[in-house]
């Protein structure tokens, strides 16, 4: 894996397409991000919703004592939420992220992370990578407070779960949508790759043709 921090602009390659490669069709960028962003804000309504119907159902005993969430814990749910995020994509790139191919990519003045791949994976594997931040920070922390609401936990960590779920299903309404756009569009058994900025998918044909 390599680090760069406040990486340069992509160089965008004269070599023309190669002519098994597809692209992948997206919505312009401003439509994207507002699908993305609509999508991110109805992720947590599952959960929250599934969360409540269980309090209601199962109401626990009334105590005195009042509990209150400082403010201060929304930094350290925002930093475990975004690295923990760019983890599970990560860890799910060819070589389990420890390949020269894997980007960590910094900007500090923005307070941006992001993980990049530079080459192809297959589909399968892509639409796991995209979406282990979803099934590993959203649905899985539901499933662990479902099962463990009866049981006297810290309310203190019972909200930091429900902060989790909270910032990552924001961000993970970009990944959902374009997993959307990839199973729809990309053949199984093809593999998924960027090439000059923008994504592209070729058939499992055509990699043992490129191979030869």
């Amino acid at each position: 894996m390599r680090i760069l921090v406040n990486p340069r602009p992509l160089r965008l390659s004269s070599q023309p397409l190669p002519a098994a490669w597809h692209v992948i069709q997206q919505p312009k960028p401003a439509l994207g991000l507002g699908i993305s962003i609509l999508t991110g804000l109805g992720l947590p309504f599952v959960p929250f919703l599934l969360l409540t119907l269980e309090s209601w159902l199962l109401p626990r005993v009334a105590t005195n004592q009042t509990e209150t969430v400082p403010w201060w814990i929304l930094l350290p749910v925002l930093l475990v939420s975004v690295v923990a995020h760019e983890f599970l994509h990560l860890v799910w790139h060819p070589g389990w992220g420890l390949s020269s191919q894997s980007l960590m990519l910094i900007w500090p003045r923005r307070l941006l992370v992001a993980v990049y791949y530079e080459g192809f994976m297959p589909r399968t594997r892509w639409l796991v990578m995209r979406l282990s931040p979803l099934v590993g920070l959203t649905v899985l922390p539901t499933l662990v407070l479902l099962v463990i609401y009866p049981c006297e936990v810290s309310f203190f960590w019972q909200q930091f779960i429900v902060l989790v779920i909270l910032v990552n299903s924001l961000g993970a309404g970009g990944d959902l949508v374009a997993s959307v756009i990839v199973a729809r569009q990309v053949a199984s058994g093809g593999q998924v790759g960027n090439w000059n900025g923008r994504a592209y998918w070729r058939a499992e044909k055509a990699i043992g043709s490129e191979a030869a």
